[in-house]
């Protein structure tokens, strides 16, 4: 006998994998500007303050750090 609800809930399923999806393309889409945007604000608040504003970091040194955190968490 086949549940009356399972095109619904595949319906839902979809919907939520579609909905995630965009979610996801916005995010990927918008990271660069975003963090572009906090970065000056950062730089702007430590020339406040009077230190010195941070280097930039590039992918490779932020994928080092990442690596370096999960080896850590993990032994």
């Amino acid at each position: 006998m086949k549940n009356p609800l399972s095109p619904i809930v595949r319906l839902a399923r979809r919907l939520r994998l579609r909905a995630a999806e965009s979610d996801l393309a916005y995010m990927e889409a918008r990271a660069p500007v975003v963090i572009a945007e906090q970065r000056a604000h950062v730089n702007r608040l430590r020339a406040a303050a009077e230190a010195p504003p941070l280097a930039p970091i590039s992918a490779e040194r932020i994928r080092q750090r990442i690596e370096r955190a999960a080896k850590q968490v993990l032994q």
